[in-house]
């Protein structure tokens, strides 16, 4: 059995390499272009392992992808652009990644008869709505990124329905967890300030909310989307935890687990409300568990504390 994993050098790619390598005798195929990831970290998660064959390419080219593709039997979509700022900031790139790219893996996929394609999609496509987010909410995307996220979910569905292709879209909640080293998310940014001695900037009040969902969950959340044969044969799946927090709260955590390690944080700074950003977010996982048996481990405090032993070992100093 193959797998194709488009931007498996990333955060999420690596660590479901991991755990592919882990459970699996799978034979994995990596396609990454390597502009935003880190193929130090992708080596050491290989190590001396036969079982994985690197690409180096693009999913804005096709010729790429069916280099990368051919002989595999699943597809997992995580090269994308994967910010809500830098979509603001540049559309069109956005566009070209989120949605051209995944219509060439859609259109390789058929060609090269691939049994199933896994997409990662995001909660955030859905904008500011009645909480829990669910498979039956409305989306109001708030910025590019989230129209993006979902064009490329309305193709997954044609696609399906149009070319019998199996296809699956994962809306992720915030995701974190070690290796997010090269990650611009909220958790990975106020790691590394610590770290470098800096101030922890908060937008806002910090009383905005997020469903942080691990990623050793949701590399499962990946695998058993590939491995479940599911009722139909479009499906769209929130995966996160099905709780909120609030950014105060995560900082006041971390902050809490560095004075424990033996660091000197500095106290958070407030600043301006980022335009675009969601201020209230958290996903309901009932069809996750319902249809891949899917369920969260371990609490946040004991996800973030291997999270930030991680950026420990792997990241710098103490300051």
């Amino acid at each position: 059995m193959k797998v194709l994993i488009t931007g498996g050098a990333g955060f999420i790619g690596v660590n479901l390499i991991e755990l592919l390598l882990e459970r699996t005798d799978w034979n994995i195929h990596v396609l990454d272009n390597f502009t935003t990831s880190d193929d130090g970290m992708l080596e050491r998660v290989i190590g001396d392992s036969k079982q994985v064959r690197v690409f180096k390419g693009d999913i804005r080219e096709r010729e790429d992808i069916v280099a990368a593709m051919e002989g595999c039997t699943y597809v997992v979509s995580l090269a994308a652009q994967a910010g809500v700022l830098p979509s603001v900031e540049d559309p069109i790139y956005d566009m070209e990644l989120n949605v051209k790219g995944v219509i060439n893996i859609l259109i390789s996929a058929v060609e090269l008869g691939v049994k199933k394609v896994v997409h990662a999609s995001s909660n955030a496509l859905l904008g500011e709505a009645e909480l829990p987010l669910s498979e039956t909410t409305l989306p109001q995307p708030l910025a590019p990124y989230g129209a993006s996220k979902l064009a490329g979910e309305g193709y997954l569905s044609a696609w399906a329905a149009s070319y019998g292709l199996n296809t699956v879209a994962l809306r992720f909640s915030s995701v974190y967890g070690p290796k997010s080293i090269n990650k611009g998310s909220a958790i990975a940014k106020f790691i590394k300030q610590i770290m470098d001695g800096d101030q922890v900037e908060i937008w806002g009040d910090g009383s905005q909310t997020r469903d942080l969902v691990y990623v050793r969950d949701i590399a499962n959340a990946i695998y058993l989307s590939l491995v479940t044969d599911l009722p139909n044969k479009y499906e769209m799946i929130h995966i996160g935890t099905g709780t909120e927090i609030t950014i105060e709260e995560v900082f006041d955590t971390i902050y809490q687990k560095f004075l424990d390690m033996g660091y000197e944080p500095k106290p958070a700074l407030h600043t301006d409300w980022k335009p675009g950003e969601i201020r209230q977010n958290w996903s309901s996982i009932e069809k996750a568990k319902k249809v891949l048996g899917f369920d969260p481990e371990n609490t946040f405090e004991e996800n973030i504390e291997e999270t930030i032993k991680w950026f420990i070992e792997n990241y710098g100093e103490k300051k």
